[in-house]
């Protein structure tokens, strides 16, 4: 049984106050690096630093965290789905698509908001690992299986899916003629 580190979770609280209320980044991140300083496993202050090590852009550190909470026994929906993102943003598509999965496993069919995001992502990893059939056919069950407001906006974000599927597969028939 580990033993609460008051301190750490004290400037956790701040920098998390400090992040999403405040805005100020970098006083976050100097109260976020005290509290891992002072206790390395504080899960919620590696889950705020993975969020805005995203934020920043900071691919490859921010998959280090959310790996090192994966490893940790932290397996739920926010650990998969981040180190399926930053796996992809890396360009490591079988990783990803493996943490996608994971990820479609602690998802409830209710939790539209979860499964938006779950399906932006994978659709985004089968048109960049150029499968846009799949892709498309993801999109029609995605739109059956969203409520209405996430499957109006998945609607919107790929809208030129149609478009897109149907010159891939013309361009395939022009390169089989030659």
């Amino acid at each position: 049984m580990r033993v609460v580190n008051f301190l750490a979770e004290k400037y956790y609280k701040i920098a998390y106050d400090t992040f999403f209320y405040i805005e100020d980044n970098q006083k976050a991140q100097k109260y976020i690096s005290r509290a891992l300083e002072l206790d390395p496993w504080h899960k919620k202050a590696l889950r705020l630093r993975g969020n805005m090590l995203i934020l920043q852009d900071k691919i490859t550190l921010a998959l280090e965290v959310w790996q090192k909470l994966y490893k940790l026994g932290e397996d739920d929906f926010e650990v998969t789905s981040k180190i399926a993102y930053c796996c992809a943003q890396k360009g490591d598509y079988k990783k990803a698509f493996d943490f996608c999965e994971k990820s479609a496993m602690q998802v409830g069919l209710v939790e539209s908001e979860k499964m938006y995001s779950l399906y932006r992502l994978k659709i985004d990893l089968l048109l960049d690992t150029k499968k846009p059939k799949s892709a498309y056919k993801l999109f029609k069950n995605a739109l059956k299986m969203l409520g209405s407001n996430e499957a109006y906006e998945l609607k919107n974000s790929y809208s030129f899916i149609d478009f897109y599927t149907g010159n891939v597969t013309k361009l395939k028939n022009v390169k089989s003629a030659f």
